[in-house]
């Protein structure tokens, strides 16, 4: 946004430049007449202007991009709030919620925690054993460290 309005602020300054040069400059020759300097004016802010409109197009492209940029980042820390919030219980990870990481720190092979992922939502974590997400063994190492938060309290 500051540099949308600095380029502005230049382009007009640019453009005021221009005027009081063609207005103030005394060394033209005598035989020019005032519809050539006219022309010639009207053609330097035409420039200016056009100039101007350019920066001002980009400017605001960029302010696009870094509102969308913006935006991306305060929903993934959005995200972020949400999983610190549902991993303070007890240190145990939500079924629900928990990343491939996450899962994949439990010590879940890469396509266990596909599985849990895929099979979503649960309303409790013997669901993993009921519907063969993991084997037995499995659930057995991973069941104190995992809680299943009902997808209305997210």
């Amino acid at each position: 946004m500051e540099r949308f309005s600095r380029t502005l602020a230049v382009s007009a300054l640019l453009i005021l430049l221009l005027c009081c040069l063609t207005a103030c400059n005394s060394r033209r020759s005598r035989a020019q007449t005032q519809s050539e300097r006219d022309q010639e004016t009207r053609q330097r802010v035409a420039d200016a202007t056009m100039k101007a409109k350019e920066d001002a197009r980009i400017a605001a492209q960029q302010l696009a991009e870094s509102a969308r940029q913006a935006g991306h980042e305060a929903s993934v820390a959005a995200q972020g709030a949400k999983q610190g919030w549902d991993e303070d219980r007890g240190g145990r990870l939500d079924l629900n919620t928990a990343s491939y990481e996450q899962l994949r720190s439990l010590g879940l092979t890469g396509t266990e925690a596909e599985h849990v992922i895929q099979h979503r939502p649960y309303k409790d974590k013997q669901d993993l054993i009921t519907r063969g997400v993991v084997p037995q063994s499995r659930y057995d190492i991973i069941q104190d460290r995992v809680t299943v938060i009902s997808p209305a309290e997210h």
